[in-house]
């Protein structure tokens, strides 16, 4: 069974006033792919900022 390489749990991210990702939880386990899809100022950036 491969194990979670990557668990974001209800994750949340501001910008002052501006919330750009809120509360998303995810988990990756080892040798998936994840990819972000979704329209300008979604908040994809971000989360990968957030995770880095």
């Amino acid at each position: 069974m491969a194990k979670d390489a990557i668990v974001a749990e209800n994750l949340t991210y501001r910008y002052g006033d501006l919330t750009a990702v809120d509360h998303i939880s995810f988990a990756v386990k080892e040798g998936e792919i994840l990819g972000f899809l979704g329209p300008n100022g979604a908040g994809k950036t971000t989360t990968v900022k957030v995770l880095t």
